[in-house]
């Protein structure tokens, strides 16, 4: 029985990205048994907090990890806000369980990309998916994609936490004193803070260096959140409220 069962072609792509060596064939006698192969797609804290618990669950569970990003940790590195570092500790918990000998990171990969889904369902006893949401969801407003200046929060987070594929986002600061953010969450309250906080604060933290030059042009003074209810229901900690 291999030990991952993964063709040479895709194993090929997989290796370039991650500087693997393509696995050895190895059969069990009938006095072993084999490990369960478990594979998990998507390596932020759903995925992490999964692994932990297969890890911990059985000797006998291996994980592979695909992530489609060079670098591991999803939202925990490129959601929370730059300036609450305290929130992002949890690093530490995530980065005990990858030091198992049992679980193997494989970055730089993307689904449907470099390996398909039934290829990963073929080889693995099980596959979680612990991707999240790839895409944005549209409010239906007219000329919503269209205008300038309108960007959905997953945008927006992503390009003031250095997220490769919103780093070139085209934000202007400089036309408006005002911003408006629909919404009236931990995100919103996140976004309406950075833009509102002090440049040389935030040029302290781990905000992308891109996202700080903007933020220090920036013009905007007034944030004003939008959402379908009152304040006694809006959707946040107090302690994104209260920073």
């Amino acid at each position: 029985m291999p030990v991952l069962n993964i063709h040479r072609s895709a194993y090929a792509t997989l290796s370039v990205r991650a500087g693997l060596t393509a696995p050895s064939t190895r059969h069990y006698s009938a006095a072993v048994t084999p490990r369960t192969r478990i594979c998990i797609v998507g390596c932020g804290p759903a995925g992490f907090y999964a692994a932990g618990h297969l890890l911990k669950a059985s000797e006998n569970i291996q994980v592979d990890m695909i992530e489609a990003l060079p670098v591991p940790y999803g939202l925990v590195r490129y959601g929370v806000a730059p300036d609450h570092p305290e929130v992002k500790n949890v690093i530490h918990k995530f980065e005990s369980i990858a030091e198992s000998p049992r679980f193997r990171y494989i970055g730089n990969t993307r689904l449907d990309t470099h390996i398909s889904l039934p290829d990963l369902l073929s080889r693995y006893s099980a596959t979680l998916l612990a991707c999240g949401a790839s895409q944005d969801r549209r409010m239906g407003l007219a000329n919503e994609s269209s205008t300038p200046n309108v960007f959905s929060a997953r945008a927006f987070v992503g390009w003031y936490n250095g997220l490769p594929e919103h780093k070139d986002l085209e934000v202007d600061l400089e036309s408006t004193d005002t911003a408006v953010v629909v919404g009236h969450g931990n995100v919103a309250l996140d976004v309406a803070r950075i833009l509102l906080s002090d440049v040389e604060a935030l040029g302290r933290t781990d905000v992308a260096g891109h996202a700080v030059e903007k933020l220090r042009r920036s013009r905007i003074r007034h944030v004003v959140l939008v959402g379908r209810r009152g304040p006694l229901q809006v959707c946040a900690t107090f302690f994104a409220i209260g920073h």
